[in-house]
């Protein structure tokens, strides 16, 4: 017989190598279709497009193929297209079989998930502004569960004020969730919203210094109805044709309801980003960044921390096939406590990303560290948080994606409230298939696997205590998503 400490480590060797495997042969899947020839109607290399002049007046908008790694702006690997004017409303049904929706860490039970979910983006161009909107709403009505339906809303804010060399822009990004965002359990699992809401954009992130400027809620327990919202002002302005700066500020906030599984944790965060950026020549780019955090927890009072980071960034850009980006630096934190009053910490923070498109499949590969709230389970926790995705049309009508997740969280702070153990490790995996059934409609296929582990055993008011839940997701849902409707 094998000890629960051996047992554990031989399960997460296996997740490891499997994990691993399905890396290899994704890449390799992706690369044998990078033989093929592009349609002879493609559009031109980036490099063979002349740049416009340098602090030029009114130019016509574009998506920027290199902006600053300092920013909140991410290039994009579709191909490159003229920024229009649309309205794109969508709607969408989901049916799900969840193994444990309680989120329970002992016995769990079968139950079914319907989700009805209606969505609409805006976009609006102007000669100096630029406004965008993109929302989905609806509900979750839940089968021999205890409670009988959730809400589930998402809206994401953006408004742009151009000028000949940088920009102001005013981010918001909010929600009303039954579960965090980390692995989309929301939505039926992550292969589950890319299918039905692939129009969906994936709220603030926080430019080179990973995700300071987003609610951090990297693991879920059961369905405990939450508010998160993060909003951030952000300035760009070129000194010269190949250097910027940029600044941002904003406002987190993380509120639960019906908080009575674990006691989860309210938070409230403001950060600060500054950055220069130089650019080597057209693909290759360098920048110095500072970031700031701030935490604070309301109902413990006394609690709080606060970090100061510092990080080089180079990042390796070609427009419409790949984006590497590679840095980090010392982070200082400060923690206070009520308990050992105030601590310094020294440790490292960065991230890793790398986007790559091939003629017939796309794949993409991340990883953050850094300081967050905690989400929900402790007083502010440093996690490192890894994403994989690769996606790949099989035929006209078919197409496929895979997604992974991990994510380890140590805590920072001491409390007597939320969960007892001092880390958790927080894994999904699974992958979808989507088919076109007409113009306007489609079908997709999905499954998921979550894995919330914590290293010490508690106790929830919803089952027996453990260290574990584990739940399996499938769904089938259909979707209507018809041309969008233009506006200039």
């Amino acid at each position: 017989m094998l000890s629960r400490k051996e047992y554990t480590m031989k399960k997460w060797q296996s997740m490891g190598t499997a994990m691993f495997l399905v890396l290899g042969l994704s890449v390799s899947w992706a690369q044998g279709e990078s033989g093929q020839q592009p349609s002879g109607n493609a559009p031109p290399p980036a490099d063979s497009v002349p740049a416009p002049a340098f602090g030029q007046d009114n130019p016509p908008p574009q998506t920027d193929d290199n902006p600053p790694l300092s920013g909140l702006d991410s290039p994009s690997l579709e191909p490159h297209t003229a920024a229009r004017s649309f309205l794109l409303p969508s709607a969408h049904l989901v049916e799900s079989v969840d193994s444990n929706l309680g989120g329970t860490t002992g016995n769990s039970a079968i139950h079914g998930v319907t989700r009805a979910l209606g969505s609409v983006m805006l976009q609006r161009i102007w000669r100096h502004y630029e406004t965008a909107l993109d929302y989905t709403g609806g509900a979750a009505v839940y089968s021999g569960f205890s409670k009988t339906f959730n809400q589930v809303h998402q809206l994401m804010g953006e408004e742009r004020i151009l000028w000949r060399t940088g920009q102001l822009a005013l981010r918001d990004s909010f929600s009303y969730l039954p579960e965090g965002t980390f692995g989309y359990g929301s939505f039926g699992g992550a292969g589950a919203y890319q299918s039905g809401l692939g129009g969906m954009g994936g709220g603030i992130s926080g430019g080179a210094v990973g995700g300071i400027f987003g609610p951090g809620q990297f693991g879920s327990l059961g369905q405990q109805p939450r508010i998160t919202n993060s909003a951030v002002v952000d300035i760009m302005e070129s000194l010269t044709p190949r250097s910027s700066v940029t600044l941002a500020g904003g406002y987190g906030l993380v509120h639960f309801f019906d908080n009575n599984i674990v006691g989860l944790i309210n938070s409230r965060q403001y950060s600060a980003q500054a950055g220069y950026n130089y650019q080597l020549n057209r693909k290759d780019q360098v920048a110095l960044v500072y970031g700031f955090q701030d935490f604070h927890y309301p109902t413990v009072a006394g609690s709080s921390y606060f970090t100061h980071m510092t990080h080089v960034y180079y990042a390796h850009r070609i427009s419409g096939r790949m984006n590497l980006l590679l840095g980090g630096g010392p982070q200082l934190t400060t923690i206070n406590s009520p308990i050992f009053g105030s601590v310094r910490r020294l440790s490292v923070s960065g991230r890793a990303t790398l986007g790559y498109r091939f003629p017939r499949a796309s794949i993409s590969l991340s990883y953050d560290r850094y300081n967050n709230n905690g989400s929900g389970f402790f007083l502010g926790a440093t996690s490192d948080v890894a994403r994989f995705q690769v996606s790949r049309p099989l035929s006209r009508l078919w197409d496929v994606s895979a997604h992974v997740g991990y994510s380890v969280n140590r805590q920072l702070l001491p409390a007597t409230v939320g969960v007892t153990a001092h880390s958790y490790q927080y894994v999904y995996a699974g992958g979808a298939a989507h088919r076109q059934l007409g113009r306007y409609f489609g079908m997709f296929f999905s499954y998921q696997f979550n894995d919330l582990m914590f290293n010490n055993s508690f106790c929830t008011t919803l089952g027996p205590c453990g260290t574990s839940s584990q739940r399996h997701v499938a769904s089938v849902g259909l979707d209507w998503h018809p041309r969008p409707i233009r506006l200039d």
